[in-house]
């Protein structure tokens, strides 16, 4: 397993509420007379580790080696996204996977030989950016096509150039992860002066400055007050339904949000639907909300 991703135990929830809802897609389109494509966006190398214990609390090792602290970290190998939507039942007509690493791209060129005679894979060494232009550059339509885009960038390394490219084709769902406590939290600091390298990256992302305005608010007080902006208290909730706002207006339709937690129950992001089509929505809704049912029995 050496040199595969490492990612945590909740990577295990997103992956399984993307395998519902692509067998929920593909059941639905079956006897459609549609082509259907998968878009991996960040597809990585098609299986990665998980961490599914926790590591002695001590890292400091003891004055003789059998003081050393054991590791009891557990490890699990799991199939990752390009190996989630090739396995479903119904499986697509065409499967373009893409990612800019050398590595991952020889480890995604190997499983396209593996799947070969069963399944049609495009290996797009490239940015998210790049093979969403390449893609949405083919001859598909509405009216020839269908197809599901998921998106789970590391960090905010999503522009939203590329959801309205995607969205503009009128034949695209996507799935996205909205990295709000992994990522963009991060950029957003107490005073306001966001560094501009984060703020480029913050523009690209939401499409434009408004995710400022949702951040941030002017200082109230007297005439001897501090200068310059806070946040406002609930900016995370407002930033969230900026998002969703977007999504909507390029799409029609947006899912109610899935927030992933950590082991230690932290928001860390949420899962998001989009689509132009009610029926995709309901389906959506439905699967992301499975886990939170499940929950409260």
């Amino acid at each position: 397993m050496a040199g595969l991703p490492e990612v945590g135990p909740w990577a295990k929830e997103k992956l399984d509420a993307l395998a519902r809802y692509l067998d929920f897609y593909t059941k639905v389109l079956k006897n459609q007379p549609w082509r259907t494509v998968y878009l991996d966006g960040y597809a990585g190398g098609g299986r990665a580790i998980v961490r599914a214990g926790e590591r002695a609390a001590s890292d400091k090792p003891g004055l003789f080696d059998h003081e050393m602290p054991i590791d009891v970290e557990v490890r699990e190998l799991i199939d990752g996204s390009p190996r989630v939507a090739l396995g479903i039942a119904n499986p697509f007509d065409r499967y373009v996977l893409i990612d800019p690493n050398p590595d991952r791209a020889a480890e995604l060129e190997a499983l396209k030989r593996e799947f070969a005679g069963s399944r049609t894979i495009n290996v797009l060494q490239t940015t998210a950016a790049g093979g969403i232009d390449w893609v949405t550059a083919q001859p598909i339509s509405r009216r020839t096509h269908r197809g599901v885009a998921f998106l789970d960038p590391f960090g905010a390394k999503l522009d939203w150039a590329s959801i309205q490219k995607l969205a503009d084709t009128g034949l695209f769902e996507v799935v996205v992860n909205f990295a709000l406590g992994m990522a963009i939290q991060r950029m957003l600091p107490n005073s306001g002066e966001v560094p501009t390298n984060w703020a480029a990256t913050l523009d690209s992302y939401f499409g434009s400055r408004a995710w400022f305005e949702e951040v941030y608010r002017r200082r109230e007080g007297g005439l001897f007050a501090a200068s310059g902006f806070e946040k406002r208290p609930d900016y995370l909730e407002r930033l969230l339904e900026l998002y969703r706002a977007r999504l909507r207006s390029a799409f029609g339709h947006v899912s109610t949000p899935r927030l992933i937690r950590n082991t230690r129950g932290a928001p860390l992001y949420y899962i998001l639907w989009a689509g132009p089509n009610k029926k995709g929505l309901e389906g959506a809704n439905y699967i992301l909300t499975m886990g939170e049912r499940l929950s409260q029995r």
